[in-house]
């Protein structure tokens, strides 16, 4: 699955119109010869969201588009190699070893690092004999595109691609005893490895990489301010390295108290999943929004049902 089909996909949970959901009337050969707004469902009505989502911001940028709000991109985090990778090498040659019965990869970043990690030893082609007998999960779009490239074969798919997705579709499979290799994204995942461990998996991590402020903080910067200042609507965050940053930035700049009490008064603020909610209230932020799928098409939607004064549940 490819970018456009990512977003398609996530396209599918929000109205494909600002206005709405579109209601289109079709010749009988199928054209679109007309297009309706079923009001039923709210717009962004032109709303500026802010988004610190590095991986996939243009795929957030164009969700948010699509529904008639205007993104304002901020880039928090970037992806950086770790400068000790011996746990990671350790379970690569388990894994060549073929002691490991499932591997999870989280992200295309870290499956192509995993691949290179392997190359640099020389057992390139020992993990990819390994994968050929054990239970291969990709999350999303991107481990796939990569593990296609490399000619591996994928067992297990998330309908969502997210840990809870992982977990769903592993619902069903004994692995209790078994050896689940996952590989990490910037920071642990301890939702992911609990809940494999509670099944009665023996989880080893992969770690690759980790989240680094990027070297242009120009755009954080001005992200600060405008939030003080109360001139964004919305702000949604993915991850807590996102927040941690963000707050990081602002610190920097002497303006970390100004910063969480924008947070708190002047802008509508949108976390994906308990962990990233969790970072924002110990800097004493509630998040307004936390939708119940940790999908971007589900991030929108929840933004464009909210209204633009904050309120709290």
């Amino acid at each position: 699955m490819d970018r456009a089909a990512a977003i398609e996909r996530d396209s599918r949970e929000i109205p494909r119109l600002g206005l709405g959901r579109e209601v289109q009337a079709r010749d009988r050969h199928g054209r679109v010869r007309g297009v309706t707004a079923d009001a039923t469902i709210p717009s962004l009505g032109g709303r500026t969201i802010a988004i610190t989502e590095a991986r996939r911001a243009s795929e957030l940028a164009t969700l948010i588009g699509k529904l008639g709000g205007v993104a304002y991109s901020a880039p928090a985090v970037v992806e950086v190699l770790r400068r000790d990778l011996g746990p990671a090498r350790a379970v690569l040659h388990r894994i060549c070893a073929k002691e490991v019965g499932v591997v999870v990869f989280m992200t295309g970043v870290g499956t192509r690092a995993l691949l290179d990690l392997a190359t640099q030893a020389g057992r390139r082609d020992d993990l990819l004999h390994a994968l050929t007998a054990l239970t291969v999960v990709a999350r999303g779009p991107k481990p796939v595109g990569v593990l296609r490239e490399a000619g591996v074969h994928i067992d297990v798919v998330p309908s969502e691609p997210t840990s809870e997705g992982v977990l769903d579709a592993l619902a069903s499979s004994n692995l209790r005893g078994r050896t689940v290799a996952v590989q990490l994204y910037g920071d642990e995942n301890r939702a992911l490895v609990d809940g494999l461990t509670a099944r009665g998996a023996r989880v080893l991590e992969i770690p690759l990489y980790e989240w680094a402020l990027p070297d242009d903080q120009t755009i954080l910067i001005q992200l600060v301010h405008d939030l003080i200042a109360g001139r964004i609507d919305v702000i949604a965050f993915t991850s807590s390295p996102q927040v941690r940053h963000l707050v990081l930035v602002a610190e920097r700049e002497g303006r970390r108290d100004a910063l969480v009490a924008g947070l708190r008064d002047r802008v509508v603020v949108a976390a994906i999943g308990p962990v990233c909610a969790a970072t924002l209230r110990e800097y004493g932020v509630t998040p307004h929004i936390q939708p119940e799928k940790g999908t971007m098409g589900a991030l929108v939607h929840a933004i464009a049902r909210h209204g633009t004064v904050p309120s709290r549940p």
